[in-house]
């Protein structure tokens, strides 16, 4: 081959060698952006995932405090169905007069009268008296 053939040959080698190294680092600068938008994925998820955490934990306790406060609620629920059950039973147990319909009996229990207020009394308890009269 002459002279010239070689130079081509090299001519087309540099720019074949140009062309690859250009390729690389477009190659590089692809993965790099490709590795800065998956760690920047990795931070937003993770972020979301710990207000997720946070927010299911609130969740959770709300849910806590509610099942809390059912089973309160079930159980006044209980305890005052108790209580008409009794409250029905004495006013059954009570006559009442052919005229005015009035009950004869004076049921004296104060939680069957939950509206009542109870009147403080102005005495002093018996023992109290006892005590001031030796």
């Amino acid at each position: 081959m002459s002279s010239k053939g070689y130079l081509m040959m090299d001519e087309k080698k540099m720019k074949r060698m140009l062309s690859n190294r250009e390729s690389a680092r477009r190659s590089r600068m692809k993965k790099e952006k490709h590795m800065k938008d998956l760690n920047e994925q990795i931070f937003y998820f993770t972020k979301k995932r710990d207000e997720m955490v946070m927010k299911i934990e609130g969740l959770a306790k709300a849910h806590s405090a509610l099942e809390m406060e059912n089973i309160v609620l079930r159980t006044q629920k209980q305890e005052l169905a108790k209580r008409l059950d009794y409250a029905k039973t004495v006013y059954g147990w009570c006559e009442c007069d052919g005229v005015s319909g009035s009950p004869i009996g004076v049921v004296q229990e104060p939680w069957l009268r939950p509206f009542e207020q109870q009147q403080p009394s102005n005495s002093m308890p018996r023992f109290m008296g006892f005590i001031s009269s030796n």
